[in-house]
Parts: C-alpha cells; structure tokens; sequence
C-alpha cells in the first residue's frame, strides 16, 4: 500500500509517483507537480524530484500546494 493525501492505494513494483498520481487523481494530473511541496515519509522534495521517484511500498506522500503571500 501506498498513503496518498491520507487515502491508501495499490502499490505496484517499479510504479512511480508521477503514474501513482495519473492514475488516481485528476486534479493533479491536469496541474502537474509545480506550485506543491511533496512529503516523502517526512522528506520534503522538489517537484523535478517527485516526478521521477520510483516507490517501493509502504510510503506515505502528501503533495501540499504552496502558499505565497505575506
């Protein structure tokens, strides 16, 4: 299993965040990885990052839009 925002899914050998996200959430499959922070198991990553990670199982992700502003 993989967490997702709080939601579990299927995890699949070699799968990777980018198709983890395609394949379950239309949100971010219309807008990208661009303007979120993604948490990996407590790791914040760039976007660039996150689009070629390759999960193994177990991880829990959290994909947080970024908020700018003062």
């Amino acid at each position: 299993m993989i967490r997702l925002n709080g939601v579990d899914y299927e995890y699949h050998p070699g799968i990777t965040l980018e198709e983890l996200v395609s394949d379950y959430s239309a949100i971010y499959r219309k807008i990208g990885f661009e303007g979120f922070v993604i948490i990996v198991d407590g790791r914040a990553l760039a976007a660039a990052q996150a689009r070629e990670l390759t999960l193994s199982g177990g991880e829990s992700v959290y994909i947080v839009p970024v908020l700018d502003g003062g």
